[in-house]
């Protein structure tokens, strides 16, 4: 096969371009043809001359000098084309000459051969031969070779007289040798030139095809570029809803709040009534706001379900209950029924609730005073069919079509004049759609509407993206959605409230921490004027400290600690995430309970806030009373929390009263009857001397009991997280437990490591006595004490060979106030606490069976390097 390069420009220009590539390719290839052939043909044509020995004997030395002048002409030949590279282009010239020579230096033997006459001719054949299939050229560059060899061959022939048949024979292979070199020439270029216009033609549909997939490269970089900009589009979208989200609801905040704050306290009266107003339009905003959001929401596919199994006849019972009292205000009969057997569908209740509000709320809007709305339930296998139908102004066909497109309103009809934006229908029937269902409209003008909802048994037909795959409690308003929808409705009659508390109605129970102090509140919100509300309604039952921004709220956090933080979603400098992350992430703050305030009340905004490690979240627009409920459930779960340790702490305390108790008595016994002969005047056995070592020795061990109770029970700043030394800490935990160890129970210690931990000393020691002690109470003989560092903890294992944990209560020895004791021999919460403070220090303690028999425990600590 031969080898040519690639052009561009043949895809422009292929016939002039090919013919071009096509004789400069076979220069190239007659080159390295002639100068392979000139060195084999060279040797042969020279050997030739044994020949010219055995057949002409008496002229072979002059056969031999024209061999070696043609050999070396030839030699001349392309020695001068190979020498001289930019002669290369004239290798056909070269092998037209070189074929010459060959042959002109064979017509002079022809007269002298004598009987070998014939044998010389099909010599000059051979070199005939040769111009017909070794260069790459046309038939008629190879008959002007073969011509110019020809003719001086013939007349070469006829200088001698021969038979007739051998002058016959001779030209007649001469001119076969011709005609067949001719030939063969010709053919073997028409097939090296089709042969190279194939593969031209394939090299030109891979060109092709390379430029296509190179476009296909570049278009699908444009296509990924594209779709990485519609990504960055869609997270500023989403990140656009978010803020505005947060910017709408912030003020709404700020007057629903103080509105329902106000009508709870105030009697029905005309200032109550307007407030009433306030609080109906403001509801509606905030309806029109959630709405907006849940469009977008639709249209970047990041709305999801959290579906259940729901009895849709009973929801819609409740949302016509919800309307009852504004149908009855408008004079409006509205009345429900249900007909077939009740079978639950999976489905999203608030989104249902959603849509089929709009639908009953559209109905009284546009239903005239005596008129009647009719919501039926109508099930069967396929699924559940919810009509609710009116005897209003009705809706023309024209208008049907385009009636659930989003912003859509019918223009001068009685439909516009009652207001709106043309967002509840569209809304209701993607929302129907995403369940896989349908929500469609039957009217006649004049006559009155039916709209249907539909929505399919069974779940397959669910789409897993759209589903919330984690079910989470996200805080809402019950009925509030419905009530907000129906309170926009234009009546004549007075607006009906819905339920409001009352200032009796709430519990005022104040929660009292250690000491019968007032807890502390951080509040963090960047807003001045809803800060400022929020520390209103507090600070009345609480300490409260306030910050306007997530750095002010840390600094403050770390400087005054307080029991709660309450703190926004969305703040500069330092968001609330942040602030929450920040506080979970460090061991001495991680107890403190946070509550986000965030304008999200979707599903997605608690998974992000509980990721970060919040305890609770409260959405925008929040009633203050469900704040004030809020904060005071943390804060009890927090105040038992304090009187649970302080119940651990008294159970040490006995503990170490009992040892101080037994390891006193006896020095000081000994002391006092030392000093009793002292004072009688000395004994004649001992002398005074000795009476007063016992006397010092006893108050030396009086002293030393003394200071390890001190550094067990009171280590400085005990309650703040700092370096703890553990080899002091099970010294002087083991010196407490003295009296209970005696020579009964064997300690066996091995410390791998006497790095320091990073805890508060005191709970760490309370944390080592109840382990101890625990073992002791067993029976042990034999306790185990190991220390040992990996990474970043160090692990304080306390092991013994007492009968263990029975396998039915392991899972239980960590939960408060349960013991394997009799009753009253302990509080039950000596491992739950012991427990809880090794996780508050950022570690663990948990249980593990102890080869061959006994319990082992096992408390992870970091290392004072982490710590660092």
């Amino acid at each position: 096969m031969l080898k040519g390069g690639t052009d561009d420009s043949l895809i422009a220009r292929p016939e002039v371009s090919t013919a071009s590539e096509l004789r400069n390719e076979l220069k190239e290839v007659n080159y390295r043809l002639l100068t392979r052939s000139a060195i084999i043909f060279g040797i042969i044509y020279v050997l030739w001359g044994l020949f010219d020995y055995f057949l002409v004997p008496d002229k072979w030395r002059e056969f031999l000098a024209l061999r070696i002048i043609a050999a070396s002409a030839n030699a001349i030949i392309v020695g001068t084309v190979v020498l001289a590279p930019s002669l290369r282009r004239f290798s056909v010239p070269a092998f037209w000459l070189w074929f010459f020579v060959w042959g002109i230096f064979v017509c002079p033997m022809l007269p002298e051969t004598g009987d070998a006459f014939l044998a010389y001719v099909l010599g000059l054949f051979i070199v005939f031969w040769g111009v017909g299939v070794l260069p790459y050229w046309t038939g008629v560059s190879a008959s002007t070779v073969l011509g110019a060899i020809f003719v001086p061959a013939a007349y070469s022939i006829s200088l001698t007289p021969r038979h007739v048949p051998d002058l016959f024979a001779a030209y007649f292979v001469l001119v076969t040798g011709v005609v067949l070199a001719t030939v063969s020439a010709q053919f073997r270029f028409q097939l090296i030139r089709s042969e190279f216009r194939a593969r031209k033609g394939l090299e030109q549909e891979q060109q092709k095809t390379e430029l296509l997939r190179e476009a296909e490269k570049r278009r699908a970089v444009e296509l990924a570029k594209a779709l990485e900009r519609a990504q960055e589009v869609d997270h500023l979208k989403s990140e656009f809803f978010a803020n505005i989200s947060h910017e709408l609801r912030t003020p709404l905040t700020l007057i629903l709040s103080p509105v329902e704050d106000l009508l709870a306290r105030l009697a029905p009266s005309p200032e109550r009534d307007a407030l009433s107003v306030v609080r109906r339009n403001a509801a509606r905003l905030l309806r029109m706001i959630d709405d907006l959001l849940d469009l977008a929401r639709l249209e970047a596919g990041g709305l999801r379900l959290r579906i259940v199994r729901i009895d849709t006849a009973k929801l819609a019972e409740r949302v016509v209950g919800n309307a009852w009292p504004t149908a009855k205000a408008k004079d409006i009969e509205l009345t429900f029924s249900s007909e077939g057997e009740r079978r639950g569908v999976f489905a999203d209740p608030h989104r249902i609730e959603i849509i089929l509000t709009n639908l009953i709320g559209n109905a009284i809007k546009f239903t005239p005073p005596k008129g009647r709305i009719d919501v039926n339930a109508f099930h069967n296998s396929a699924g559940v069919s919810i009509e609710v139908t009116d005897t209003g102004p009705g809706i023309s066909r024209a208008e049907q079509d385009r009636i659930f497109e989003r912003f859509h309103q019918i223009e001068g009809s009685e439909r516009r004049k009652q207001g709106g934006v043309g967002i509840g229908l569209a809304l209701a029937r993607e929302l129907a759609q995403l369940h896989g269902g349908s929500l469609t409209v039957e009217s006649t003008p004049g006559k009155g509407s039916t709209f249907t909802l539909f929505l399919k048994s069974g779940n397959e037909h669910f789409h897993t993206e759209i589903v919330e795959r984690r079910q989470l409690q996200t805080e809402e308003h019950p009925g509030r959605r419905a009530e907000d929808r129906l309170d926009e409705i234009s009546t004549n009659a007075p607006q009906i409230v819905g339920a409001e508390l009352r200032p009796s109605q709430v519990p005022r129970d104040r929660v009292l921490l250690d000491r019968g102090r007032r807890p502390r509140i951080l509040v963090a919100e960047d807003e001045d004027d809803l800060r400022g509300f929020i520390v209103g309604i507090l600070d009345e039952t609480y300490t409260v400290d306030a910050a306007s921004n997530g750095a002010l709220a840390l600094d403050l956090i770390k400087e005054n600690r307080p029991d709660l933080v309450l703190t926004d979603v969305m703040m500069p400098v330092v968001s609330g995430l942040d602030v929450t992350r920040a506080i979970k992430g460090d061991p001495s703050l991680r107890h403190i309970p946070v509550i986000l305030l965030t304008a999200r009340g979707e599903s997605e905004a608690a998974l992000e806030g509980y990721d970060a490690g919040a305890d609770d979240f409260v959405s925008k627009p929040f009633h203050t009373k469900v704040l004030q409920a809020r904060i005071g459930a943390h804060l009890k779960m927090r105040a038992l929390s304090l009187q649970l340790a302080d119940q651990a702490r008294l159970a040490s305390a006995g503990t170490l009263a009992a040892g101080l108790a037994h390891e006193v008595k006896n020095p000081l016994n000994a002391a006092l009857n030392a000093v009793r002969v002292l004072e009688k005047g000395g004994s004649s056995r001992v002398s005074n001397e000795r009476l007063m070592s016992v006397v010092i020795d006893a108050l030396a061990r009086i002293d030393a009991i003394i200071s390890a109770l001190d550094a067990h029970a009171r280590p400085a700043d005990g309650d703040d997280l700092a370096p703890c030394n553990i080899e002091k800490a099970v010294e002087s935990t083991l010196n407490l437990l003295a009296h209970k160890l005696q020579d009964r129970v064997r300690i066996h210690q091995d410390y791998q490591t006497t790095g320091d931990v990073f805890a508060p000393a005191r709970a760490f020691n309370q944390v080592l006595l109840n382990l101890i002690d625990n073992s002791i109470r067993s029976a042990a003989g034999n306790i185990w004490i190991e220390v040992r560092q990996t990474n970043d903890k160090i692990s304080v294992a306390v092991s013994d060979d007492g009968p263990g944990v029975h396998p039915d209560v392991v899972h239980r020895i960590f939960d408060p106030f349960f013991t394997t004791r009799v009753e009253g021999e302990g509080t039950g919460l000596g491992l739950h606490l012991s427990r809880r403070i090794a996780r508050e220090c950022g570690g663990e303690l948990r249980y593990e069976p102890r080869p061959g028999g006994g319990a082992r425990f096992v408390m992870e600590i970091p290392a004072m390097e982490k710590a660092a």
